[in-house]
């Protein structure tokens, strides 16, 4: 694999992850099958589903798909929440890179040009000209909404599922929830920038009490299109935090 995709995989996951991140209106949805629930209603609902916890685990299979790179690898992540966000990314088994995210800072291995390159976690914003941060990718990463503002919230039309739109002067989030409110889409506009994301959840599973989506679809439609197809093979919630990242010395700093 080439450096340049490589290092496209990493700051990918990254991107992908953070996109690609008053008084509440309670107009009321009336549809033929799902119970009456006002925007109130259905926000608090959310807050009931969202993921709690101290540390996640997961493997997943990731298909990416752009102009530039058309490439599936394997992703171990791992997360001590609020303070760690780590990345394993390998290809026919073999790991070629090695990701460390953290409130402030991004710092990569890049395995097979051994390389490391830290950057601060401004890196993410001028990357992708987008205002996201740690948080944002962390609640991506376990499924809970993300540029989600209850600033101004209002219900949508659907016979068979609730919609819920939350917005603000930046991002409208039009979020689709199952009749037992699990995510099954957000379609997020930025309304400054003229771009927009779509994130499709499929395959729930309930571990230790948390719903979790295993399989994502994510579509960006912005300057340069992309897709990705996300599937987890394996969850775990608060197990003992396993990440390590060490810099082997030989390799050459990419300041």
């Amino acid at each position: 694999m080439t450096k340049c995709c490589m290092n496209k995989q990493a700051v990918f996951f990254i991107g992908i992850s953070i996109f690609l991140l008053s008084c509440k209106t309670t107009q009321t949805i009336f549809n033929r099958n799902v119970k009456p629930a006002s925007a109130y209603e259905l926000d608090d609902k959310l807050e009931e589903k969202k993921v709690v916890f101290q540390t996640f685990s997961g493997k997943a299979k990731v298909d990416v798909a752009s102009a530039n790179i058309n490439q599936s690898f394997s992703a171990q992540i791992d997360i001590l929440k609020d303070s760690v966000i780590g990345l394993s990314l390998r290809v026919l088994g073999v790991e070629g890179a090695r990701v460390k995210i953290t409130p402030d800072s991004i710092e990569i291995i890049d395995r097979l040009n051994q390389e490391y390159i830290p950057r601060d976690i401004e890196f993410i914003k001028s990357s992708f000209n987008i205002d996201a941060d740690f948080y944002d990718l962390q609640n991506l990463i376990v499924g809970n909404p993300v540029y989600y503002d209850t600033t101004a919230l209002n219900t949508g039309e659907s016979d068979d599922k609730y919609v819920l739109l939350a917005e603000n002067a930046v991002y409208k989030n039009t979020l689709w929830l199952s009749p037992d409110y699990d995510i099954l889409r957000m379609f997020i506009q930025d309304l400054i920038a003229n771009r927009t994301l779509t994130l499709d959840y499929d395959a729930y599973e309930k571990i230790e009490g948390r719903q979790f989506a295993f399989i994502r679809n994510i579509f960006i439609d912005a300057q340069d299109d992309l897709t990705a197809h996300i599937e987890f093979t394996k969850v775990e919630f608060d197990q003992p935090f396993g990440f390590t990242f060490t810099v082997n010395p030989k390799y050459k700093r990419i300041d």
